[in-house]
């Protein structure tokens, strides 16, 4: 466990949420970073499909049909199979916020955000 100073500010309001909540402090700040960084990725994802879609007319060119991995609009790999792709990019970057997705000839296409579930 890392241990993390937190401003004076916020000491109380978090003591008083987790109370509230029947949790502890500890629960109530990781919630809130997972919140948080979900969010940031997201918004991460949201830039790279702005680039995506800049770019579409070249990525179209040579990429029609298949699934490309993009981050920061550069292409990191290609595949004509989007899960295999996904687990060769999972497996060589972690947890980066990598677009995955198909070249279809219009640039536009519903992006669904994916959420992730733990089974118990």
């Amino acid at each position: 466990m890392t241990t993390i100073e937190l401003p004076h500010r916020l000491i109380t309001p978090l003591q008083q949420l987790a109370t509230a909540q029947g949790s502890s402090v500890e629960e109530v700040i990781a919630e809130a970073l997972d919140d948080y960084l979900r969010e940031q990725r997201h918004k991460q994802l949201l830039q790279e499909m702005e680039r995506y879609r800049t770019r579409h007319g070249q990525l179209k060119d040579q990429y029609a049909g298949q699934f490309i991995g993009m981050y920061n609009g550069a292409i990191l790999d290609h595949d004509a199979d989007g899960g295999l792709l996904y687990s060769r990019l999972r497996q060589e970057h972690g947890e980066l916020p990598i677009l995955i997705v198909q070249v279809t000839p219009m640039p536009d296409q519903e992006f669904l955000r994916l959420q992730r579930y733990v089974l118990s």
